[in-house]
């Protein structure tokens, strides 16, 4: 998985602008490469890294902080969908207690 960008001026092998990609993997978090852009059955094959690689230790490091990160974004999913339930219920309190109060 990754995401383009379409600043890239460098040409592939077949001539066309490549795209430039930012890696979404586990194994080459945040590292960008180029492509070529045409589709897979009618590219030039033109792919590369434009960056070095990345240590093993912030490989770990990056990918640790991602599972943090999944985890806590769970955490506000489920916190929000707990307080919109919490907000129901309030809301349905306060229409009993007006009938109450009439």
């Amino acid at each position: 998985m990754s995401k383009n960008s379409y600043s890239s001026k460098r040409k592939c092998h077949c001539g066309e602008f490549a795209n430039h990609f930012t890696s979404t993997t586990l194994f080459n978090p945040g590292r960008r490469f180029y492509k070529c852009p045409k589709p897979q059955d009618t590219s030039c094959g033109d792919w590369e890294w434009s960056d070095d690689p990345i240590s093993d230790r912030a490989l770990v490091v990056i990918n640790n902080l991602r599972s943090q990160l999944d985890a806590a974004n769970v955490k506000i999913s489920t916190l929000k969908s707990s307080l919109d339930n919490v907000n129901i219920k309030r809301d349905k309190l306060k229409e009993k207690l007006i009938a109450v109060k009439i």
